[in-house]
Protein backbone atom coordinates (compact mmCIF):
# COMPACT_ATOMS: atom_id res chain seq x y z
CA UNK A 1 0.00 0.00 0.00
CA UNK A 2 1.64 3.53 -1.19
CA UNK A 3 1.93 6.33 1.72
CA UNK A 4 -0.90 8.29 0.39
CA UNK A 5 -3.27 5.56 0.30
CA UNK A 6 -1.89 4.63 3.96
CA UNK A 7 -2.53 8.81 4.72
CA UNK A 8 -6.00 8.49 3.78
CA UNK A 9 -7.48 5.83 5.68
CA UNK A 10 -5.35 6.58 8.99
CA UNK A 11 -6.97 10.32 7.89
CA UNK A 12 -10.57 9.01 7.88
CA UNK A 13 -10.10 7.50 11.40
CA UNK A 14 -11.86 9.84 14.34
CA UNK A 15 -9.16 9.24 16.32
CA UNK A 16 -10.93 10.90 19.46
CA UNK A 17 -13.59 8.07 19.69
CA UNK A 18 -15.61 10.22 20.62
CA UNK A 19 -19.30 8.68 19.40
CA UNK A 20 -20.99 5.35 20.33
CA UNK A 21 -20.01 2.35 17.97
CA UNK A 22 -23.00 0.06 17.98
CA UNK A 23 -21.57 -3.32 17.07
CA UNK A 24 -23.95 -5.65 15.33
CA UNK A 25 -23.83 -9.63 16.67
CA UNK A 26 -21.41 -10.82 13.70
CA UNK A 27 -19.08 -7.60 13.09
CA UNK A 28 -15.99 -7.29 14.30
CA UNK A 29 -14.48 -5.28 16.94
CA UNK A 30 -11.84 -4.55 19.32
CA UNK A 31 -11.10 -6.11 22.79
CA UNK A 32 -11.36 -4.12 25.92
CA UNK A 33 -8.49 -5.45 28.03
CA UNK A 34 -10.34 -2.93 30.99
CA UNK A 35 -13.85 -4.94 31.22
CA UNK A 36 -11.89 -7.82 32.87
CA UNK A 37 -9.14 -6.28 34.75
CA UNK A 38 -8.88 -2.83 35.80
CA UNK A 39 -5.33 -1.33 35.10
CA UNK A 40 -4.32 2.27 34.79
CA UNK A 41 -4.53 4.66 32.00
CA UNK A 42 -4.24 2.13 29.59
CA UNK A 43 -4.87 3.09 26.14
CA UNK A 44 -8.58 1.97 24.77
CA UNK A 45 -8.22 -0.79 22.04
CA UNK A 46 -9.52 1.15 19.30
CA UNK A 47 -6.54 3.05 18.63
CA UNK A 48 -4.29 -0.40 18.39
CA UNK A 49 -7.18 -2.34 16.50
CA UNK A 50 -7.26 0.79 13.75
CA UNK A 51 -3.51 0.93 13.38
CA UNK A 52 -2.85 -2.69 13.55
CA UNK A 53 -5.71 -3.19 10.42
CA UNK A 54 -4.74 -0.35 8.47
CA UNK A 55 -0.68 -0.77 8.41
CA UNK A 56 -0.35 -4.11 8.73
CA UNK A 57 -1.82 -7.75 6.95
CA UNK A 58 -2.49 -11.24 8.49
CA UNK A 59 0.52 -12.83 9.85
CA UNK A 60 2.71 -10.26 10.18
CA UNK A 61 4.19 -9.49 13.30
CA UNK A 62 2.90 -6.70 15.61
CA UNK A 63 4.83 -5.82 18.91
CA UNK A 64 4.26 -3.93 22.26
CA UNK A 65 7.20 -2.99 24.16
CA UNK A 66 4.63 -1.43 26.70
CA UNK A 67 2.54 -4.67 26.47
CA UNK A 68 0.65 -3.76 29.85
CA UNK A 69 -2.44 -5.97 30.23
CA UNK A 70 -2.19 -7.05 26.17
CA UNK A 71 -4.39 -4.05 24.64
CA UNK A 72 -2.34 -4.36 21.52
CA UNK A 73 -1.75 -7.37 21.87
CA UNK A 74 -5.13 -8.97 21.83
CA UNK A 75 -6.16 -6.49 18.69
CA UNK A 76 -3.22 -7.99 16.88
CA UNK A 77 -4.45 -11.63 17.88
CA UNK A 78 -8.10 -11.26 16.77
CA UNK A 79 -6.82 -9.56 13.51
CA UNK A 80 -4.63 -12.38 13.33
CA UNK A 81 -1.05 -10.77 13.55
CA UNK A 82 1.80 -12.12 15.56
CA UNK A 83 1.71 -10.29 18.84
CA UNK A 84 4.41 -10.02 20.56
CA UNK A 85 4.03 -8.18 24.34
CA UNK A 86 6.47 -6.84 26.89
CA UNK A 87 6.18 -5.89 30.39
CA UNK A 88 8.60 -5.46 33.44
CA UNK A 89 5.16 -5.81 35.60
CA UNK A 90 4.56 -9.66 36.14
CA UNK A 91 0.94 -8.76 37.42
CA UNK A 92 0.43 -7.39 33.90
CA UNK A 93 1.65 -10.04 32.00
CA UNK A 94 0.05 -12.41 34.11
CA UNK A 95 -3.49 -10.74 33.30
CA UNK A 96 -2.60 -10.90 28.97
CA UNK A 97 -1.03 -14.35 29.04
CA UNK A 98 -4.16 -15.86 30.61
CA UNK A 99 -6.45 -13.64 28.07
CA UNK A 100 -4.43 -15.20 25.24
CA UNK A 101 -4.57 -18.90 26.76
CA UNK A 102 -8.42 -18.21 26.69
CA UNK A 103 -8.81 -17.63 22.84
CA UNK A 104 -7.33 -21.02 21.99
CA UNK A 105 -10.12 -22.55 20.00
CA UNK A 106 -9.76 -25.66 21.67
CA UNK A 107 -10.87 -24.35 25.36
CA UNK A 108 -14.62 -25.30 26.39
CA UNK A 109 -15.16 -21.91 28.09
CA UNK A 110 -18.75 -23.24 29.18
CA UNK A 111 -17.04 -25.75 31.24
CA UNK A 112 -14.50 -23.47 32.39
CA UNK A 113 -17.09 -20.91 33.38
CA UNK A 114 -18.87 -23.48 35.14
CA UNK A 115 -15.81 -24.76 36.98
CA UNK A 116 -14.57 -21.64 37.56
CA UNK A 117 -17.69 -20.46 39.46
CA UNK A 118 -18.18 -23.84 41.52
CA UNK A 119 -15.52 -22.58 44.00
CA UNK A 120 -18.08 -20.66 45.79
CA UNK A 121 -20.00 -23.33 46.75
CA UNK A 122 -17.57 -25.15 49.79
CA UNK A 123 -17.27 -21.39 52.14
CA UNK A 124 -18.16 -22.31 55.44
CA UNK A 125 -18.54 -18.67 57.58
CA UNK A 126 -17.37 -20.98 60.84
CA UNK A 127 -13.51 -21.43 59.56
CA UNK A 128 -11.00 -18.57 59.93
CA UNK A 129 -9.62 -19.24 56.48
CA UNK A 130 -7.05 -16.20 56.93
CA UNK A 131 -5.29 -18.23 59.76
CA UNK A 132 -3.81 -20.73 56.72
CA UNK A 133 -2.27 -17.40 54.68
CA UNK A 134 1.38 -16.49 54.10
CA UNK A 135 2.58 -13.69 56.28
CA UNK A 136 3.04 -11.86 52.70
CA UNK A 137 -0.48 -12.53 51.87
CA UNK A 138 -1.39 -11.36 55.62
CA UNK A 139 -0.51 -7.95 54.88
CA UNK A 140 -4.00 -7.74 52.72
CA UNK A 141 -5.56 -7.71 55.74
CA UNK A 142 -5.50 -3.71 56.65
CA UNK A 143 -7.51 -3.22 53.22
CA UNK A 144 -10.60 -5.35 53.98
CA UNK A 145 -13.35 -5.22 56.39
CA UNK A 146 -12.92 -8.96 58.44
CA UNK A 147 -15.64 -11.03 56.97
CA UNK A 148 -14.76 -9.70 53.30
CA UNK A 149 -11.08 -10.76 54.11
CA UNK A 150 -12.19 -13.87 55.57
CA UNK A 151 -14.20 -14.55 52.56
CA UNK A 152 -11.29 -13.45 50.36
CA UNK A 153 -8.97 -15.65 52.16
CA UNK A 154 -11.05 -18.51 51.21
CA UNK A 155 -10.86 -17.64 47.30
CA UNK A 156 -7.21 -17.61 47.65
CA UNK A 157 -6.85 -21.15 49.21
CA UNK A 158 -9.10 -22.24 46.09
CA UNK A 159 -6.65 -20.88 44.06
CA UNK A 160 -4.06 -22.91 45.34
CA UNK A 161 -5.42 -25.98 45.71
CA UNK A 162 -6.41 -25.88 41.86
CA UNK A 163 -4.84 -28.47 39.88
CA UNK A 164 -5.25 -27.73 36.26
CA UNK A 165 -3.19 -25.11 35.12
CA UNK A 166 -5.77 -23.33 32.83
CA UNK A 167 -8.53 -22.86 35.63
CA UNK A 168 -5.28 -22.25 38.40
CA UNK A 169 -4.39 -19.38 35.83
CA UNK A 170 -7.90 -18.20 35.41
CA UNK A 171 -9.21 -18.16 39.24
CA UNK A 172 -5.99 -15.93 39.59
CA UNK A 173 -7.28 -13.75 37.49
CA UNK A 174 -10.49 -13.18 38.27
CA UNK A 175 -9.36 -12.95 42.27
CA UNK A 176 -6.86 -10.36 41.17
CA UNK A 177 -9.96 -8.59 39.13
CA UNK A 178 -11.86 -8.26 42.25
CA UNK A 179 -9.51 -7.17 45.31
CA UNK A 180 -9.70 -3.60 45.09
CA UNK A 181 -13.46 -3.41 44.09
CA UNK A 182 -13.45 -5.50 47.71
CA UNK A 183 -11.25 -3.50 49.63
CA UNK A 184 -12.74 -0.67 51.81
CA UNK A 185 -9.80 1.78 49.80
CA UNK A 186 -12.23 3.16 46.90
CA UNK A 187 -10.43 6.32 46.19
CA UNK A 188 -8.74 5.18 43.14
CA UNK A 189 -5.20 3.36 41.98
CA UNK A 190 -2.95 6.55 43.84
CA UNK A 191 -4.28 5.71 47.04
CA UNK A 192 -3.06 2.09 47.06
CA UNK A 193 -0.27 2.82 45.12
CA UNK A 194 1.00 4.84 48.00
CA UNK A 195 -0.12 2.15 50.97
CA UNK A 196 -2.82 4.48 52.00
CA UNK A 197 -5.12 2.12 53.65
CA UNK A 198 -8.75 2.39 54.71
CA UNK A 199 -9.75 3.97 58.09
CA UNK A 200 -11.32 2.15 60.67
CA UNK A 201 -14.73 3.88 59.94
CA UNK A 202 -14.25 3.61 56.05
CA UNK A 203 -14.35 -0.18 56.67
CA UNK A 204 -17.37 -1.88 54.64
CA UNK A 205 -18.38 -5.68 54.52
CA UNK A 206 -18.72 -6.70 50.79
CA UNK A 207 -20.63 -9.30 48.33
CA UNK A 208 -17.28 -11.12 47.54
CA UNK A 209 -18.88 -14.15 46.24
CA UNK A 210 -21.25 -12.01 44.30
CA UNK A 211 -18.42 -9.92 42.81
CA UNK A 212 -16.48 -13.34 41.91
CA UNK A 213 -19.64 -14.50 40.25
CA UNK A 214 -20.02 -11.37 38.24
CA UNK A 215 -16.36 -11.17 37.11
CA UNK A 216 -16.10 -14.40 36.21
CA UNK A 217 -19.26 -14.26 33.74
CA UNK A 218 -17.79 -10.99 32.43
CA UNK A 219 -14.59 -12.48 31.53
CA UNK A 220 -16.03 -15.66 30.14
CA UNK A 221 -18.66 -13.53 27.98
CA UNK A 222 -16.47 -11.16 26.51
CA UNK A 223 -14.17 -14.19 25.27
CA UNK A 224 -17.05 -16.13 23.90
CA UNK A 225 -18.54 -12.55 22.11
CA UNK A 226 -14.98 -12.15 20.92
CA UNK A 227 -14.06 -16.07 19.83
CA UNK A 228 -18.20 -16.12 18.37
CA UNK A 229 -16.91 -13.79 15.67
CA UNK A 230 -14.09 -14.50 15.09
CA UNK A 231 -13.46 -15.51 11.13
CA UNK A 232 -13.24 -18.82 9.67
CA UNK A 233 -9.15 -18.87 9.67
CA UNK A 234 -8.52 -18.05 13.30
CA UNK A 235 -8.65 -21.53 14.51
CA UNK A 236 -5.62 -22.00 12.30
CA UNK A 237 -4.08 -18.84 13.13
CA UNK A 238 -4.05 -19.63 16.60
CA UNK A 239 -2.93 -23.12 16.68
CA UNK A 240 -0.34 -22.38 13.96
CA UNK A 241 1.26 -19.94 16.68
CA UNK A 242 2.46 -22.89 18.34
CA UNK A 243 3.94 -22.68 21.79
CA UNK A 244 6.53 -19.90 21.48
CA UNK A 245 6.52 -17.67 24.48
CA UNK A 246 4.70 -14.20 23.30
CA UNK A 247 4.02 -12.77 26.56
CA UNK A 248 7.29 -11.72 28.33
CA UNK A 249 8.09 -10.26 31.85
CA UNK A 250 10.80 -8.51 31.20
CA UNK A 251 12.12 -5.46 29.28
CA UNK A 252 12.35 -5.63 25.77
CA UNK A 253 16.33 -4.33 26.20
CA UNK A 254 16.27 -8.35 27.48
CA UNK A 255 14.49 -9.95 24.02
CA UNK A 256 15.70 -12.36 22.08
CA UNK A 257 13.51 -11.34 18.88
CA UNK A 258 15.93 -11.20 16.25
CA UNK A 259 16.96 -8.14 14.05
CA UNK A 260 14.44 -6.26 11.39
CA UNK A 261 11.78 -9.19 12.35
CA UNK A 262 8.80 -7.00 13.48
CA UNK A 263 6.38 -5.80 11.04
CA UNK A 264 4.37 -3.15 13.05
CA UNK A 265 5.34 -1.88 16.53
CA UNK A 266 1.63 0.23 18.53
CA UNK A 267 2.96 1.45 21.67
CA UNK A 268 2.02 3.95 24.39
CA UNK A 269 4.98 4.15 26.57
CA UNK A 270 4.67 5.02 30.12
CA UNK A 271 4.05 9.45 30.81
CA UNK A 272 6.51 10.71 32.88
CA UNK A 273 5.82 11.55 36.58
CA UNK A 274 2.36 10.23 35.93
CA UNK A 275 1.65 6.47 36.94
CA UNK A 276 2.92 3.95 39.19
CA UNK A 277 2.09 0.79 36.88
CA UNK A 278 3.89 -1.58 39.44
CA UNK A 279 2.71 -0.19 43.23
CA UNK A 280 -0.69 0.67 42.00
CA UNK A 281 -1.21 -3.17 41.33
CA UNK A 282 0.17 -3.92 45.36
CA UNK A 283 -2.86 -5.78 46.35
CA UNK A 284 -2.41 -8.40 43.74
CA UNK A 285 1.45 -8.62 44.04
CA UNK A 286 0.64 -9.55 47.68
CA UNK A 287 -1.79 -12.22 46.59
CA UNK A 288 0.59 -13.56 44.26
CA UNK A 289 3.49 -13.36 46.90
CA UNK A 290 5.65 -11.70 44.76
CA UNK A 291 7.63 -7.85 46.20
CA UNK A 292 6.93 -5.29 43.56
CA UNK A 293 10.05 -3.89 44.96
CA UNK A 294 11.49 -5.92 42.78
CA UNK A 295 10.40 -4.30 39.77
CA UNK A 296 9.60 -0.42 40.82
CA UNK A 297 13.54 0.90 40.11
CA UNK A 298 12.94 -0.99 36.42
CA UNK A 299 9.59 0.91 35.82
CA UNK A 300 10.07 3.66 33.24
CA UNK A 301 8.68 7.07 34.48
CA UNK A 302 7.08 6.19 37.74
CA UNK A 303 5.06 9.00 39.38
CA UNK A 304 6.94 8.26 42.70
CA UNK A 305 10.14 9.23 41.31
CA UNK A 306 8.54 12.80 40.25
CA UNK A 307 10.14 14.77 43.11
CA UNK A 308 13.31 13.51 41.89
CA UNK A 309 15.59 16.11 40.19
CA UNK A 310 17.21 14.02 37.90
CA UNK A 311 13.36 12.09 36.97
CA UNK A 312 12.33 13.56 33.69
CA UNK A 313 16.15 12.47 32.51
CA UNK A 314 16.53 8.99 33.61
CA UNK A 315 13.21 9.06 31.54
CA UNK A 316 14.98 9.72 28.82
CA UNK A 317 17.74 8.02 28.54
CA UNK A 318 15.01 4.95 29.40
CA UNK A 319 13.23 5.89 26.59
CA UNK A 320 16.25 5.71 24.52
CA UNK A 321 17.73 2.71 24.86
CA UNK A 322 14.41 0.88 24.10
CA UNK A 323 13.89 3.32 20.81
CA UNK A 324 17.05 1.76 19.53
CA UNK A 325 16.35 -1.76 20.64
CA UNK A 326 12.85 -1.09 18.51
CA UNK A 327 15.36 0.32 15.81
CA UNK A 328 16.68 -2.20 15.49
CA UNK A 329 13.94 -5.16 15.32
CA UNK A 330 12.02 -3.01 13.26
CA UNK A 331 11.65 -4.74 9.75
CA UNK A 332 12.73 -2.09 6.22
CA UNK A 333 9.31 -0.55 5.56
CA UNK A 334 8.03 -1.33 8.97
CA UNK A 335 5.77 0.80 10.61
CA UNK A 336 6.18 2.00 14.56
CA UNK A 337 3.65 3.69 15.92
CA UNK A 338 3.32 5.72 19.03
CA UNK A 339 0.57 7.00 21.59
CA UNK A 340 2.37 10.21 23.87
CA UNK A 341 1.26 12.95 25.70
CA UNK A 342 0.75 16.36 24.14
CA UNK A 343 1.23 18.81 27.56
CA UNK A 344 0.74 22.43 27.42
CA UNK A 345 3.67 24.97 26.80
CA UNK A 346 3.63 25.61 30.97
CA UNK A 347 4.17 21.69 31.58
CA UNK A 348 8.07 20.95 32.08
CA UNK A 349 7.41 17.37 30.90
CA UNK A 350 6.49 18.70 27.39
CA UNK A 351 10.47 19.25 26.71
CA UNK A 352 11.19 15.92 27.84
CA UNK A 353 8.32 14.57 24.96
CA UNK A 354 9.59 16.75 22.38
CA UNK A 355 13.02 15.29 22.76
CA UNK A 356 11.77 11.78 22.88
CA UNK A 357 9.68 13.03 19.36
CA UNK A 358 12.96 14.36 18.20
CA UNK A 359 15.04 11.28 18.66
CA UNK A 360 12.91 8.89 16.25
CA UNK A 361 13.74 10.99 13.40
CA UNK A 362 17.37 11.01 14.89
CA UNK A 363 17.11 7.06 14.91
CA UNK A 364 16.41 7.08 10.44
CA UNK A 365 12.43 7.12 11.41
CA UNK A 366 10.30 8.67 9.13
CA UNK A 367 7.21 10.98 10.09
CA UNK A 368 4.09 9.30 8.04
CA UNK A 369 1.35 10.74 9.94
CA UNK A 370 0.51 12.58 13.16
CA UNK A 371 -2.26 13.91 14.49
CA UNK A 372 -3.48 15.25 17.82
CA UNK A 373 -6.47 14.05 19.72
CA UNK A 374 -8.33 15.14 23.24
CA UNK A 375 -9.61 12.89 25.92
CA UNK A 376 -13.36 12.59 25.76
CA UNK A 377 -13.99 12.98 29.35
CA UNK A 378 -15.94 9.61 29.78
CA UNK A 379 -12.96 7.92 28.03
CA UNK A 380 -10.32 9.39 31.30
CA UNK A 381 -9.37 7.21 33.74
CA UNK A 382 -7.80 9.52 35.74
CA UNK A 383 -9.32 11.78 38.08
CA UNK A 384 -6.40 13.12 39.56
CA UNK A 385 -5.77 16.81 39.10
CA UNK A 386 -2.17 16.92 38.60
CA UNK A 387 -2.19 12.88 36.31
CA UNK A 388 -5.36 13.75 34.32
CA UNK A 389 -4.24 14.12 30.62
CA UNK A 390 -6.84 16.00 28.12
CA UNK A 391 -4.79 15.90 24.60
CA UNK A 392 -2.93 13.22 23.22
CA UNK A 393 -0.72 12.66 20.09
CA UNK A 394 -0.85 9.90 17.67
CA UNK A 395 2.93 9.70 15.33
CA UNK A 396 3.46 7.22 12.63
CA UNK A 397 6.79 6.26 11.48
CA UNK A 398 8.07 3.77 9.11
CA UNK A 399 11.93 2.95 8.80
CA UNK A 400 13.63 3.51 5.72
Amino acid sequence: MENNEIKRKLGNVNWNFDFDISYSDDSSRPFNCREVYSYPATFIPEIPYALIEILSKKGDVVLDPFGGIGTTFMQALILERKPYSFDINPVASQVCETLFKLFDPTVDLNGLRDRTLEICNDYDAAINYTDLLSDQRKELRGWFEANTFNRVAYLVQKCDQEPETLIHDVLYLIVSSVLVTLSSQNKGWAYIADNVKPKLEEMREKPVFDYYKQSTRKLFSAIDRQKSIASKTFRNFYLQLGREPRVFTNSILESTLSQETVNLVVTSPPYPRMIDYVKSQRLTFSFLEKSFCDYTERETGARYRRARKTALQEYKDSISDINKAIFDMLKRNGFFCVVLPDYDVTDDRKATIDSVISEYENLGLKKVYEIGRYIPSNKRTLSIQWATLVNERIIVYQKG
